[in-house]
C-alpha cells in the first residue's frame, strides 16, 4: 500500500505555489523521484500526487480546501513545489499538465461522483487557463 501523506498547508512564495507536508518518513527527499502522474481520491475529494522511491510509492493527497491555491498556480503556470518538515523541496513538473487534463475530464463525468464533480466545477470552473 502506497504511504499518503496529507499537504498541511499552502505557501507562495517568489511565484512558486509550496505543498507542505509533515512527513512521517524517515527517507529524505532527495530519495523520492517524480512519477509525473495524478490520480483522484473522489471519495476524500483530493487529486493526489504520485511520488516513488525504492520502496513503493508515495501519494501527496492535496485536499480541496487547498484547490484554490492549485486554480491559481494553473492560471498563472506556476511552478509547484513539495517541501517537507526539514525544508527539502521537490518539484513536481507534470502538476499543471495532469491538472488541466484531471479538472477537464471531472466536469461532467459522473464517474468522479457527483460530489467531486460539484466541487471541481465550483473551484475550477470552465475558465479558460493560461497558455
Amino acid at each position: 500500500m502506497p504511504l499518503r501523506l496529507n499537504v498541511q498547508s499552502t505557501a507562495w512564495e517568489e511565484n512558486k505555489l509550496y505543498l507542505n507536508v509533515s512527513d512521517e518518513v524517515s527517507q529524505q527527499l532527495s530519495e523520492w523521484k517524480d512519477s509525473e502522474r495524478m490520480l483522484v481520491d473522489s471519495d476524500g475529494l483530493a487529486f493526489i500526487y504520485v511520488l516513488e522511491n525504492n520502496e513503493g510509492f508515495i501519494h501527496i493527497a492535496i485536499g480541496s480546501s487547498h484547490w484554490a491555491d492549485a486554480k491559481k498556480a494553473l492560471l498563472e503556470r506556476a511552478a509547484v513545489v513539495i517541501r517537507n518538515v526539514k525544508g527539502e523541496e521537490l518539484e513536481l513538473t507534470a502538476f499543471s499538465s495532469e491538472m488541466d487534463y484531471l479538472t477537464e475530464n471531472i466536469q461532467g463525468n459522473a464517474n468522479y461522483g457527483q460530489q467531486m464533480e460539484e466541487e471541481v466545477i465550483r473551484i475550477f470552473g470552465t475558465e479558460e487557463k493560461a497558455q
